[in-house]
């Protein structure tokens, strides 16, 4: 759906825009609570997440998590509400990939850190989640890149809703 990547691409596009916050990949990911899975919908158009996908051990869309796995991030991003950081991959792609799969992605990515942001809407169970990547240590990550994910997935949220595909 283009829906999907223009939600990936557009913090992105401008690389001015994009390097000056240290941005390198945004990933938007879908719950099915039916199927208790996470599912990878749409991976940004850029050089660190061809460089992710060229290192994958599983190709993007078949890397699935169990919604019920309180070891990844992703997850507890989604059941807490809040914000999650991590400079090692393995939690985000735990029980998918072994750490070591994890952590040559993130190097293929020139990746130093990530962050994951709930797609909540209210006090509704979030609907997924999204993860910023930067090339810059998460000592880097200030107010500002919060203030601009927090803001950024809360109007996905509401486009994906707009859109009817979540509810």
């Amino acid at each position: 759906m283009a829906l999907f990547q223009a939600i990936v691409d557009i913090p992105v596009q401008s690389r001015l825009s994009a390097t000056k916050l240290g941005l390198g990949i945004i990933v938007l990911l879908l719950a099915d609570r039916n199927d208790n899975a996470l599912y990878r919908i749409a991976l940004s158009n850029t050089e660190m997440a061809s460089g992710a996908m060229a290192y994958s051990a599983k190709p993007f869309h078949d890397i699935v998590i169990p919604l019920d796995n309180d070891k990844n991030l992703i997850i507890k991003a989604i059941e807490t509400g809040e914000p999650q950081l991590t400079e090692d991959w393995a939690g985000l792609f735990v029980p998918a990939l072994t750490p070591d799969e994890a952590r040559f992605n993130q190097a293929g990515a020139g990746v130093a850190c990530s962050a994951v942001y709930p797609l909540q809407d209210g006090d509704v169970v979030p609907y997924g989640a999204m993860i910023f990547s930067y090339f810059e240590p998460m000592a880097n990550i200030k107010q500002a890149h919060h203030a601009f994910m927090k803001s950024y997935t809360e109007n996905a949220t509401q486009k994906l809703v707009d859109a009817g595909v979540v509810a």
